[in-house]
């Protein structure tokens, strides 16, 4: 497996371990992931590593405005080479997230991952699709809720995912902040 940087064991990995590990402890159930943006494949990898579930990923696989357009000219081929082992159990959707997102069903995800675009307006269109999709008590995890604070403008993840949680707070439960934001999508929401 070839991953050129270490960004989800710096930022994402404790937070799998706490959040589901033990959500996929019932080996008699099958579990759905959906990941929005998989990058390389380093947490698509570690979810194929670490549960039994099924999991589907949305990306472009053209990278975004802060990498190198050349080097992303690889980055499908790397993301096929380093899931290879687990390809029977993944589902690859290459294109947007706007574009696939309305397309899947309705309380059919056990747990999303959004790390896609750094875009406000993304970030919270990522959102506000993938909600339906995710089953009553599944888990949301928002990579880079810090990404890019004290930058000079407004367009970064932190403004899309509060302004994601102010309207469905109603709706969910927000079991961590820090350089992610875990969600647990509430049973029944309150009245």
């Amino acid at each position: 497996m070839v991953f050129t940087n270490n960004w989800f064991e710096v930022t994402a990995k404790g937070n799998f371990e706490k959040y589901l590990l033990p959500l996929t402890k019932d080996e008699s159930k099958s579990f759905n992931f959906l990941e929005v943006g998989c990058y390389e494949g380093q947490a698509s990898v570690w979810l194929m590593e670490n549960t039994t579930a099924k999991l589907t990923v949305i990306d472009t696989f053209e990278g975004s405005k802060e990498h190198d357009k050349q080097f992303e000219k690889t980055l499908l081929n790397r993301f096929t080479e380093n899931i290879a082992p687990h390809e029977k159990r993944v589902e690859v959707l290459v294109g947007t997230s706007r574009e696939h997102l309305k397309r899947l069903e309705n309380d059919s995800y056990d747990f999303i991952y959004i790390d896609g675009s750094h875009q406000a307006s993304d970030v919270l269109e990522d959102a506000v699709l993938a909600f339906p999709l995710l089953r009553k008590n599944g888990i949301m995890i928002f990579d880079d809720y810090t990404w890019g604070l004290g930058m000079e403008h407004y367009d970064i993840p932190v403004f899309g995912i509060d302004a994601f949680l102010a309207v469905y707070g109603n709706q969910l439960k927000v079991l961590e902040k820090n350089s992610q934001v875990i969600i647990s999508k509430m049973a029944v929401p309150p009245l």
